[in-house]
């Protein structure tokens, strides 16, 4: 009888032996069910897939540093859409918690998920945080063909909480696809956990639904209201992408009428796009490459 754990590990170990491209190649084409395009990209996903290739976001890791890129944002001029910064430490030990407020989130810069929700601080098991905290600053980002988060220096900040909405959801995330420095469309992502990613839809630029979101559990044909500061955030997603072919720009829209931001993205959904209509993918393809409507 075959051990189907001990395959598993053996399968982990011949992967890697295998080398990155020829890796990250096979990967694409057992996906996408084809070849990427490296040398002309056609959609959204051809161009991600050619710049982790290649190492082109290296450069720009900086912006993926959930550290490094407030201090690009200030630069830019928006410094007030940055949520308060409460500390940052190059170790969990030098974390003193009576110093935080009541409420914050605490995470580390270097990949997406290490983060630690604080809605009652007298709650907190400050060991257990340590601990965990500690754990992950040890650890690499796990996806491997993102190479440019391996360029980031592992630190931890505490930052302040945004608040939840009424039903207990994490707030609506406004994620804002841009293409040479100019938003295509946005990416709505509600009811969302830190356990679920909740429901998506599409809109441009207008507020018009667009039929860009694949019908998988994350669909739903909902109706949003268009958010009090729509145009202020396309104006900050303008300022923060410009002299990028694509970015993702990651915005809140507060009840308190405060734009926060989130975060810039340079490989969204890591390029597969799973849950974008090829539609979605051709109309920013067609716009990374200059080609209008």
């Amino acid at each position: 009888m075959i051990d189907k754990e001990l395959l598993k590990k053996a399968g982990k170990k011949v992967q890697g032996i295998i080398p990155f491209h020829l890796r990250y190649l096979l990967l694409f084409r057992k996906s996408k069910g084809h070849w990427p395009h490296l040398i002309t990209p056609r959609d959204y996903s051809d161009f991600v897939f050619r710049d982790n290739f290649y190492g082109n976001h290296n450069k720009h890791a900086f912006l993926a540093d959930k550290l490094e890129v407030r201090k690009f944002v200030e630069e830019k001029g928006l410094k007030s859409i940055l949520t308060n910064l409460y500390g940052y430490w190059d170790d969990a030990s030098k974390i003193d918690f009576n110093t935080l407020p009541h409420q914050f989130a605490i995470k580390c810069n270097h990949s997406s998920g290490m983060n630690i929700i604080v809605k009652e601080k007298d709650e907190l098991n400050e060991d257990k945080a340590r601990r965990q905290l500690d754990q992950w600053m040890h650890q690499k980002h796990p996806v491997f063909y993102e190479r440019h988060y391996f360029e980031i220096k592992p630190m931890i900040l505490c930052e302040e909480l945004i608040p939840y909405d009424a039903n207990g959801f994490l707030p609506m995330d406004y994620k804002i696809h841009c293409a040479n420095g100019k938003p295509i469309f946005i990416q709505c992502c509600l009811q969302r956990t830190l356990n679920s990613g909740g429901k998506r839809l599409v809109y441009n630029k207008d507020w018009q639904k667009l039929p860009y979101t694949n019908n998988d559990y994350h669909y739903t044909d909902i109706d949003l209201p268009k958010p009090a500061n729509l145009q202020e955030m396309l104006d900050i997603s303008e300022v923060l992408s410009s002299g990028l072919d694509y970015a993702r720009i990651d915005l809140y829209d507060t009840d308190k009428g405060r734009v926060i931001f989130g975060e810039i993205t340079l490989t969204p959904m890591g390029g597969w796009l799973t849950s974008f209509t090829q539609e979605a993918l051709d109309v920013m393809g067609n716009e990374i490459k200059g080609n209008r409507h």
